[in-house]
């Protein structure tokens, strides 16, 4: 990396080769002389102005963050097309270092390591911050005391994230669910990983295996990792069933929080120090601790059986546990549910379609679309609807397809055909105030795609948007016209000292307009103001 300087840090090295530590640097600021962590985030066009906002908020939440066990985000910054985080410079060595080279822990040192993670965890999530990214690599210890590195509070949203490919270590320890889908990020995902670094710890391995990431992506959601008891011949039941319902593959069946967690840590301890056995445990009632075993069975190993278990006389059934009565609620039941499954007629699909569209919201559009829309035309392929129903279809898909690019714009992600980035190119024209290069960008989209299924959704949207700029009037070879408006605009705002919203513009001119000859004259005037703002910093 040519670069030396960010803001006011002076880059020093890499940190790291693991996954945990990728896009990480040594840094020294250079006016407080403090050593800093500096994670890195390259965007394509610097991000919107929109973005950044989101991101400046983000950092500003980050550094809120003050609890002993979490490095602390001393805030971020943006140079050029590169944004970044500046975070407390752990020295010592990750969890995955420690284990490589001494082994497994003992499992009395994984409790000294699960007490204080816990509490982290706990304080960030009632903060409404999940990190969202935990694995050995993002344990560091400070002297014998763990700290969580890395902590985000958008992670899954933000297009400031390091481009880089997923590595086996990312999916080992990500809940199944955020695999499935990254906007399901929970404080359960957290106590889901947080459940693999303690497997990690006390094994030597991580919790789900695969030679690829794209298998262990696979294996992740599937997979049941083994019982830590059943590795590790000295680890207490008592901590196996914590690491055991930590890594269960549905959320619900995780602990209801950290803080559970914590104190089923500390159940843990008193249980092993005390020298409690399983069947002792299971029969002394309440206990954050759930392990697998039968409380009658421990009893009458006990010896408790004839003193606490003895079978009561049974009372007489109530009207509603009767046999005859539970015959004739099963028989209405029966009647009942035969009525709503009976298919429903062509008028009435559109009746219940027209109702979930009028409603409006894309949940409702998509139900619509689903549940009634498409189940008509499958059925009803020739009826006097069905022509209005795949209208509708067409509507439907325009507006998810729209919002689709919508998302995948405002988080950077790559686009995934000619069709989608044409679009894409012509609204970006739009949305900086040319209608007229606009037009000709979306009417070449329809021209080129007119005929081919696959895109018929992007087609669509390009006729959609046609439409409505031709409604307005607007003539064509009006882009100098524009250039010279938007220009006079970020003139005004230099003067009024909005100079991010100015810098903006200007970049916006550069990218979208650098390979229009017309309007090069334009095109340089913005590059010598950027140039000049540059020289002024």
């Amino acid at each position: 990396m040519a670069r030396s300087r960010l803001g006011p840090l002076a880059l020093e090295s890499p940190l790291g080769q693991s996954s945990g530590t990728s896009g990480y640097w040594r840094a020294v600021h250079i006016e407080q002389r403090r050593n800093v962590a500096v994670k890195m985030f390259s965007i394509p066009f610097g991000g919107t102005p929109e973005t950044k906002r989101e991101f400046m908020n983000e950092w500003e939440t980050l550094k809120k963050l003050r609890q002993p066990a979490i490095a602390r985000c001393y805030g971020g910054g943006f140079e050029g097309k590169d944004a970044y985080l500046a975070y407390e410079m752990i020295e010592g060595e990750s969890l995955s270092e420690q284990v490589e080279s001494r082994g497994p822990l003992p499992w009395q040192a994984v409790l000294d390591l699960a007490d204080p993670l816990t509490e982290a965890l706990a304080y960030a999530h009632d903060r409404r911050v999940v990190h969202g990214g935990l694995e050995p690599d993002k344990i560091r210890m400070a002297g014998l005391s763990p700290v969580i590195v890395d902590f985000r509070a958008e992670r899954a949203t933000s297009v400031f994230r390091v481009q880089r490919p997923p590595t086996i270590e990312d999916f080992a320890y990500r809940a199944p669910e955020l695999i499935q889908d990254p906007g399901a990020m929970s404080p359960k995902c957290d106590l889901y990983s947080l459940g693999g670094i303690l497997f990690y710890a006390l094994t030597g391995r991580h919790p789900i295996t695969g030679s690829t990431p794209e298998e262990l992506a696979e294996n992740a959601v599937h997979q049941v990792p083994p019982n830590v008891s059943t590795e590790v011949f000295d680890c207490p039941t008592f901590l196996s069933a914590v690491v055991e319902q930590l890594l269960q593959k549905e959320p619900v069946d995780r602990p209801h929080g950290a803080d559970a967690v914590r104190m089923a840590i500390r159940e843990v301890r008193r249980r092993s120090a005390a020298g409690t056995g399983v069947a002792e445990h299971v029969s002394s009632g309440f206990s954050p601790l759930k392990v697998q075993a039968d409380s009658k069975e421990a009893r009458e190993l006990l010896g408790r059986a004839e003193l606490e278990l003895r079978e009561p006389v049974a009372p007489k059934p109530p009207l509603w546990e009767r046999a005859w009565f539970l015959s004739v609620m099963l028989v209405l039941l029966c009647t009942f549910i035969g009525w709503v499954l009976w298919p429903p007629s062509e008028s009435q699909l559109r009746a219940r379609a027209e109702k979930l569209l009028a409603e409006g919201g894309r949940i409702n559009m998509g139900q619509a679309k689903s549940q009634c829309l498409e189940p008509l035309v499958r059925r009803f392929p020739d009826g006097e609807n069905a022509d209005w129903a795949r209208d509708q279809i067409d509507q439907v898909e325009m507006v998810e397809t729209d919002h689709a690019l919508s998302v995948k714009l405002r988080r950077g992600m790559k686009l995934r055909n000619e069709a989608e980035r044409r679009y894409a190119d012509a609204q970006r024209f739009e949305q900086f105030g040319d209608p007229s290069t606009a037009i000709d960008k979306y009417r070449s989209l329809v021209t080129l795609f007119d005929n081919e299924p696959d895109h018929r959704v992007y087609v669509n949207l390009a006729r959609r948007q046609i439409a409505e700029i031709e409604s307005q009037g607007i003539r064509s070879g009006e882009a100098e016209r524009i250039l010279r408006q938007r220009l006079s605009e970020a003139d005004k705002l230099m003067q009024a000292n909005e100079v991010f919203e100015a810098k903006e513009i200007w970049n916006s001119i550069l990218e979208l307009y650098g390979d229009n000859d017309g309007v090069q004259p334009l095109v340089l005037i913005a590059e010598d103001k950027l140039e000049a703002l540059k020289r002024s910093q």
